[in-house]
């Protein structure tokens, strides 16, 4: 094989000494004379519904195709009524973009539009047959004199506080005249996001950030936005559902959505907080009942070890609600586990409260019930869980995380999406993300790094949870891509305990939609 390497420059010390050169066998090659060999399975990809019934695995081409499942009969039109809630520019660039996504937007010729594609519009006619209807009623201008207040305020929590409690004051209004809107846009200017991110106005004209050091805002910007968006939701919360739209970043920084995509992720947002169904999975089973368990910290407490436990419950028709658990101490801080776990009465309590609303939601009883954590279950838990799940005939708990593992086909053969290696009869890696042959293209940000089923008790074995995590992946109905690299019922998690640490001792919604 030959060996190629560039001479060192001379004038450098060591040049004539002699050189280790390294053989750079290509990795395929390795690959390909590696004796290792697992057993596989593929899960074949989910196929989805949309109006009519008609079939198809991808969320945008099945709604292109075919239009939304929520409108079933070509005669139908459904109807989304959308309130907007900012500024007097903040309300003409709204409805500026609910104009764009009633026409079709194009993709452009250098983008990828397999998959990135065109988005066809949404509007009264095929495909969506959905109109987008909003009045000057459902409109709330703020004030200039709460938002000088806002942004005279030095504090920077205060800051973000005050522009929580204009904003969800108007949204409170608009839900309380008669025949409200069904979703209220919340446009944010970029005098609030500077003023979010700790820039505060000196006399002099000139702007100075609250944290300094080398890309300092950087690092804050994304988390002080969470923070915000999650105020914002608890104090909407009970009233109309938001959406939030931040001003468009400089295209010049790269890693912005095209308009299309644009498009598509405000279109399927309105579509899913106005309870119009975008999809449904086919064959879905109205008897099963998905759980996710979370914690979270509580905030405004003597300890910084208080938590707080939430379930997620997520039927396969598509509906999902959020129940709140117990607050409760973290236990000794000398032990190993730093993780929270619930004691077995409350695990029980937390359980059957979310088993009691998916029965009172759906009408049915569950018939099959799988929990999923991405910690380990403590022996208390496990027991508390389990009894609350006795009298249902399928059962599984299921631990679901990364430890860093992940496997390399032979040669150039790419990793599937769906991919599943048992390490037994229940544990073992899944690729939710990797190779899909619809798109003909690579789903998801770098190296495919599949999930791991680390612990599994019940009656379901590793295909049977593989097949379930698959299809929980396309549920996530307020995004338009593939799928979710996580399931549903643990994709939000984050911003579902967001949300809840800043409700704080207010009542939580079960309605999932108040929460993403």
């Amino acid at each position: 094989m030959r060996k190629d390497y560039l001479p060192r420059p001379s004038g450098v010390p060591g040049t004539n000494n002699p050189r280790r050169v390294l053989s750079t066998v290509p990795i395929e090659i390795d690959l390909a004379r590696s004796s290792d060999r697992f057993h596989c399975l593929q899960i074949h990809e989910p196929e989805l519904l949309f109006s009519g019934g008609r079939r198809c695995v991808d969320p945008r081409t099945g709604l292109a195709a075919y239009g939304p499942y929520g409108v079933t009969r070509p005669e139908d039109i459904g109807q989304i009524r959308v309130g907007v809630v900012g500024t007097a520019e903040g309300l003409e660039e709204a409805l500026g973009l609910l104009e764009e996504i009633s026409q079709p937007v194009e993709q452009s010729p250098e983008i990828d539009c397999v998959l990135h594609p065109s988005f066809p519009g949404m509007n009264s006619l095929e495909p969506f047959r959905v109109h987008v209807v909003t009045q000057s009623q459902w409109h709330r201008t703020l004030r200039k004199r709460d938002l000088r207040s806002f942004e005279e305020c030095g504090d920077g929590n205060t800051r973000r506080w005050l522009l929580q409690e204009i904003i969800g004051g108007e949204v409170r209004t608009i839900g309380e005249i008669e025949n409200p809107p069904q979703v209220v846009i919340c446009f944010v200017s970029e005098t609030m996001v500077r003023a979010l991110d700790g820039e505060t106005s000196h006399r002099d004209g000139k702007t100075v950030h609250e944290e300094t050091g080398p890309g300092a805002r950087e690092r804050i910007s994304h988390r002080l936005r969470l923070e915000f968006q999650a105020g914002l939701k608890a104090e909407c919360m009970g009233s109309l559902p938001t959406e939030l739209i931040w001003p468009r970043p400089d295209s010049k920084k790269g890693g912005i959505p095209d308009r299309a995509t644009r498009a598509w992720n405000l279109s399927l947002a309105l579509l899913h907080k106005a309870g119009l169904i975008p999809w449904r999975l086919a064959n879905a089973d109205k008897k099963s009942c998905h759980i996710g368990i979370s914690f979270c910290r509580v905030s405004g407490t003597p300890s910084s070890d208080t938590f707080r436990s939430f379930a997620q419950v997520v039927t396969e028709l598509g509906t999902g609600f959020i129940v709140d658990g117990e607050t409760f101490e973290l236990g000794s801080p000398h032990g190993r586990d730093t993780e929270p776990h619930l004691e077995e009465g409350p695990a029980t309590k937390l359980l059957s409260r979310a088993l009691a609303v998916f029965e009172n939601h759906t009408g049915i009883a569950p018939q099959k019930a799988v929990v999923h954590k991405s910690s380990p279950y403590s022996s208390a838990e496990r027991s508390g869980f389990e009894s609350a799940l006795r009298n249902i005939p399928k059962i599984g708990l299921m631990t679901i995380t990364r430890r860093g593992l992940f496997c390399m086909r032979p040669g150039r053969k790419p990793i599937l999406r769906g991919l599943g290696i048992p390490f037994d009869g229940r544990s073992g890696l899944l690729f939710t993300s990797g190779y899909v042959p619809f798109l003909r293209a690579h789903f998801g940000h770098g190296m495919p790094k599949p999930l791991e089923i680390t612990e599994n008790w019940g009656s379901l074995s590793f295909q049977q949870s593989a097949e379930d995590l698959i299809r929980l992946t396309k549920l996530d109905l307020s995004c338009c891509d593939f799928c979710s690299d996580l399931p549903i019922t643990m994709s939000h998690s984050r911003e579902i305990a967001a949300v809840l640490r800043a409700l704080g001792q207010k009542v939580p919604s079960l309605d999932d939609r108040y929460y993403v």
